[in-house]
């Protein structure tokens, strides 16, 4: 049990390492616990200070209401009525036997809108606001926790409010759509079903579907490759067309035999152009998302988290920003003093301090944030880190020291050439003449090509003349990545909910990971549909968009919450009310339909609902794209329409519902697409 002080100020902390760190930073401290729930006591700036902890969000938006639609909003204690959060309860019970009795309360949580809003509910259930005060910080080391403590602020209550209001407006989206759904799959089915929907989660999987659908209707057109191989001395030089490409096949032969047959291509002019590459800006969270994803693999949702914990150990600065700018008050002679202690850093921060001559001015991005800096290491030694955390708190480090690099210069150098018909063709060399920040983010170092000068005039002789048939693959991606992209364009969620809000999709069996790709499942693609027929506002962009706005105008102070609220309550109640009314059993038809099929006949190619063609929309989509294509495809082949048929149904980059149409129709089971 713990001995408190008669009277003392409580601070509140988000999760318990950060507790610990604050205590410590702030002096000499004695811990207990209670309820298993660690607190300390310590004396600073003059007062006694208790120092107590919640994990995470200790309260959220509930109701009592049963029916639809739901619009009574009552704030609970989490572990009241979500068994997922039944572990708060200890921190519940702690909070309330500690924070009642307190002089002063200091809200000491993530300086964010979530942490905002997590301090201020504890205050708000367990004490008083106007009594309460805000430290603000961007990392947990002791200088600058010692720091936010002496420069407490007035509570943030703009930012608190903003968080109450995001949390009202997405469980008002949940549980009303969510039980439209339920309900509308129950009447068509006679069964209960889970069925979920979001504010931000619907458009996200709606924007999903789309590219789903395009990646698997895709008919790739065939582009025909020629590259030559020259000799000049002893030197090889491999030459590719210069502004032009054969647009068949037979063309592209022709060519090829004629450059063969015209033994050599004269040099016209040689070109080398030296590029200077400014350094990249250091990290924001998306920035460190896409690195981390495409170097390791990492989902982004993965690559939050590690980045968090690495934040909870003081290892780097608060993940959850916007800015690619680092802040002019940071010591960073310091930083790089204390990086320097690791043997891994040490020999390129020698190196950095040398090409700079110690003057350290890094490279600001555009992006800013006004809550917090671009992420940044603290100079703090890391232990034991496993190998995910130790990649990329590396990344984090090595963009850093890159940032305070000289630019690279890449040599850029190229060969126009003609050959005996006048046609243009083009060799290329690059090389690195200065690595610059390459020495320290060697992850985006170019690959380096050898090209020769060769005077102008010069004969270079014909060696040979390859040919490739080029499938190029659908442009449009489906990933976590690709939508976290998507997402931020968009100004859809936060910087810290979007990559929670795609594994929300995979989690609830809307989106799976296929071998090469994502994929929509039936699921999915059925709540999508359903949505879509009697409410298209819930899966587009910009309703989703307005309301984001106008949570940005209450963390602004320039709207307030109830207003907001008030808006999303109206909104949602008409659009509850209307489905109920009118269109509850084309929901429910859709969600059966599309996720099981219904009691129709089936698709000849796969399980779901066919339509008057014997095929779902899915594959009668792909048809229709196969039948506008396949003429073209044939033409720049040369080929019949059958054996283009064939080329497509074998191409890896073919879209799955395209190859499945091409081979139910090579082999006799689906009708021909036109008259031959």
């Amino acid at each position: 049990m713990c001995q408190l002080p008669s009277v003392y100020d409580v601070m509140i902390a988000e999760k318990p390492k950060a507790a610990e760190k604050i205590a410590t930073a702030l002096g000499s401290y004695s811990r207990c616990s209670i309820d298993g729930v660690p607190v300390y006591l310590l004396r600073a700036g003059g007062s006694d200070i208790v120092i107590v902890t919640s994990a995470g969000h200790l309260f959220g938006p509930d109701t009592r209401v049963r029916g639809l639609p739901v619009t009574e909003i009552r704030w609970a204690p989490l572990w009241q009525f979500d068994p997922r959060s039944r572990h708060l309860r200890r921190f519940y019970y702690v909070l309330s036997k500690v924070v009642p009795r307190a002089r002063s309360f200091i809200n000491a949580c993530d300086y964010d809108i979530e942490g905002s809003t997590i301090g201020y509910m504890i205050i708000r259930n367990f004490g008083d606001p106007h009594r309460a005060k805000r430290m603000k910080f961007s990392s947990l080391t002791p200088t600058e926790l010692r720091k936010a403590f002496v420069n407490m602020t007035p509570l943030d209550v703009s930012n608190s409010m903003a968080g109450m209001a995001r949390a009202e407006l997405d469980w008002l989206w949940g549980i009303n759509v969510s039980r439209l759904l339920i309900r509308a799959y129950t009447k068509a089915s006679g069964r209960w079903r889970s069925l979920s929907a979001g504010r931000v989660q619907t458009p996200t999987l709606a924007e999903a579907v789309r590219r789903w659908k395009e990646i698997n209707t895709y008919v790739p057109m065939p582009r025909f490759s020629l590259r030559a191989t020259l000799a000049y001395g002893s030197a090889e030089v491999q030459a590719v067309p210069k502004g032009w490409a054969p647009s068949t096949r037979s063309e592209a032969i022709a060519i090829a035999e004629g450059v063969k047959k015209g033994g050599y291509m004269t040099a016209s002019r040689y070109q080398e152009q030296v590029l200077e590459v400014r350094p990249p800006p250091p990290f924001n969270l998306t920035d460190l998302q896409e690195e981390a994803a495409r170097i390791y693999g990492l989902s982004p949702y993965r690559t939050q988290e590690i980045a968090e914990e690495l934040y909870l150990a003081a290892l780097i600065s608060y993940p959850r920003t916007n800015s690619q700018r680092l802040p002019s008050t940071l010591n960073y002679s310091e930083v790089l003093n204390a990086l320097a202690s690791n043997p891994r850093y040490s020999s390129l921060i020698k190196r950095l301090v040398s090409e700079t001559g110690g003057h350290l001015q890094p490279r600001q991005g555009e992006k800013d944030d006004p809550a917090h800096p671009a992420i940044y290491p603290t100079g703090e030694r890391p232990e034991r880190l496993d190998r995910d955390h130790e990649r990329v708190y590396d990344l984090v480090v090595r963009r850093f020291l890159a940032a305070f690099a000289k630019s690279a210069m890449i040599a850029r150098r190229s060969l126009l050439l003609t050959d005996v018909d006048g046609r243009a063709w083009v060799a290329e060399g690059e090389a690195v003449v200065r690595e610059g920040w390459l020495a320290y983010y060697s992850f985006s170092r170019p690959a380096e090509k050898e090209l020769s000068r060769v005077p102008q005039g010069s004969r270079l002789k014909v060696q040979k003349v390859v040919l490739s048939t080029l499938w190029p693959p659908s442009r449009v991606q489906l990933s976590r990545l690709a939508l976290l992209r998507w997402m931020e364009a968009n100004d859809l969620g936060t910087k810290g909910t979007r990559a929670r809000i795609i594994e929300t999709l995979y989690r609830r069996g809307f989106l799976r990971s296929g071998r090469a790709r994502t994929e929509v499942t039936d699921l999915g693609y059925a709540v999508y549909r359903a949505l879509s027929a009697v409410a298209k506002e819930l899966t587009s962009v910009e309703l989703t968009r307005s309301f984001e706005e106008q949570l940005e105008m209450v963390a602004e102070g320039r709207a307030t919450k109830d207003a907001v609220v008030s808006k999303a309550k109206d909104y949602i109640s008409s659009l509850v009310g209307s489905v109920l009314s009118k269109g509850l059993d084309v929901l429910g038809t859709e969600l059966v339909t599309i996720s099981e099929g219904g009691k129709g006949p089936r698709c000849k190619l796969c399980s779901r609902a066919a339509g008057p063609s014997g095929l779902c929309e899915l594959h009668e989509e792909a048809l229709m794209k196969l039948r506008a294509t396949l003429p073209e495809v044939a033409r720049a082949l040369g080929v019949g329409k059958r054996e283009a048929l064939a080329e497509i149904a074998k191409r890896s980059t073919t879209g799955t519902w395209v190859k499945e149409v091409a081979k139910a129709i090579l082999s006799g089971s689906l009708d021909w697409p036109e008259d031959q």
